[in-house]
C-alpha cells in the first residue's frame, strides 16, 4: 500500500486579507478592539497607555494584544480528558505555531482578524525588529516546556526573552531607539520581569512552575517540594528579599542608562518601572507570599499622572 502523504493546510488561508484592503472603518474597529482589550486586562500598563499621543498608544495597544495572545497560549487547557501534560504542552505549541503564523503574515503585509489588522498597521507605522518578536515567542515556548531554572543565567535569559523583548519594541514606539535606550529597556525589562516571578510564586507553584533559580534555593536551604511549609517561612522570607535586591540592581541599572531627553520620550516606560517598584517595595515588607501583591487603580494613576506632569509639563 502507498504511503499518504500529508499536505500541512494554512489554517488562515481563508481569511488572508492585503493590510491595504483595510477600510478605515475595519482599522477603526480593530484599534477599538485592541484598546478594550488594555483596558481591561492591560493592568499595570494601562495606565502608561493613557498618557500617550494616540498613534503611539494605537501601537502600543496592537502590541500588547499580541503579547496577550502569547500568555494565552501559555494559560490554555489542554484538550486531552485525562489532561495529560504531554498532550497539554502539544496542543499549547500546535497553538504557538499558529500564532507565529500571524505574525508572519503581519509581516507580510497581511492580516487574518483584528489584532493582525492592529500589528499589521503598527508594523507599517513603528518598523519592529523580528527578532524582538522572535525571542519572544521563544520565550513564550518556553514557559510551555521548562519549569524549573537552574541558574540565574537562565532565569535571566528568560526574563530578557518574555519582558525585555517587548521594551526593545516598544523603544520603536516612543521614538528612541538607541544605544543606551536599547540598555535601558533590556534592564527594566528584567526588573519588572523578576518583580512579577516574586509576585507570583504562589500561583506559579499551582501550575507546577518555579522560576525561583534552584542555585538560590539550595543556598537558602530551602526544598522545592516543601517551599511554603511553616518550617521554610523564614528562610523563604530572606530568600525573597534577596531576590527582591537582585530586582531592585535591575531598576538601578536602567536608571543609570537614561540621558537627558530621554526622561520625556521614554515617559511610559518610567511609568509601568515605577508601578512595579511599588509593587517590589510592598514585597519586600512581606512575610507571606500566598497572595498576588496588588496595587489600587488610584494608587497606579497616582504614580501616572506624577510622572507624566514631571516630564511633560
Amino acid at each position: 500500500m502507498d504511503s499518504v502523504v500529508q499536505i500541512e493546510v494554512d489554517p488562515y488561508q481563508d481569511s488572508i486579507r492585503p493590510l491595504s484592503d483595510a477600510s478605515p472603518v475595519d482599522l477603526a474597529r480593530a484599534r477599538r478592539n485592541c484598546a478594550e482589550l488594555a483596558k481591561l486586562a492591560a493592568g499595570n500598563f494601562y495606565y502608561a497607555f493613557i498618557f500617550m499621543p494616540a498613534v503611539q498608544r494605537f501601537g502600543i495597544e496592537a502590541l500588547y494584544a499580541f503579547c496577550r495572545a502569547g500568555d494565552d497560549v501559555v494559560d490554555a487547557p489542554g484538550t486531552s480528558p485525562e489532561n495529560a501534560e504531554g498532550s497539554n504542552a502539544e496542543n499549547k505549541l500546535n497553538m504557538l505555531t499558529r500564532l507565529r503564523r500571524r505574525l508572519d503574515l503581519c509581516y507580510q503585509g497581511f492580516y487574518v482578524d483584528d489584532l493582525t489588522l492592529s500589528l499589521s498597521d503598527a508594523l507599517g507605522r513603528f518598523r519592529f525588529e523580528r527578532d524582538h518578536f522572535d525571542d519572544l515567542m521563544t520565550g513564550i515556548e518556553t514557559d510551555i516546556t521548562v519549569k524549573r531554572y537552574p541558574t540565574f543565567g537562565d532565569l535571566r535569559l528568560y526574563c530578557y526573552r518574555v519582558a525585555s523583548t517587548i521594551g526593545l519594541l516598544c523603544l520603536k514606539i516612543f521614538g528612541c531607539d538607541t544605544s543606551q535606550s536599547r540598555q535601558y529597556a533590556e534592564n527594566l525589562g528584567i526588573g519588572m520581569q523578576l518583580t512579577n516571578i516574586l509576585r507570583d510564586i504562589r500561583e506559579d507553584l499551582d501550575r507546577d512552575r518555579i522560576y525561583l533559580p534552584g542555585e538560590d534555593l539550595e543556598r537558602f536551604g530551602i526544598d522545592e517540594s516543601e517551599l511554603f511549609i511553616p518550617a521554610n517561612s523564614d528562610r523563604l522570607v530572606k530568600l525573597v528579599r534577596w531576590e527582591a535586591e537582585r530586582a531592585e540592581s535591575f531598576f538601578q541599572q536602567a536608571d543609570s542608562c537614561l540621558e537627558p531627553g530621554m526622561n520625556r520620550t521614554l515617559f511610559p516606560a518610567r511609568i509601568m518601572g515605577s508601578i512595579y517598584r511599588a509593587i517590589l517595595d510592598r514585597i519586600k515588607s512581606m512575610n507571606r507570599f500566598d497572595s498576588r501583591v496588588e496595587l489600587s487603580k488610584s494608587a497606579k494613576l497616582t504614580i501616572a499622572r506624577r510622572i507624566a506632569v514631571e516630564v511633560l509639563s
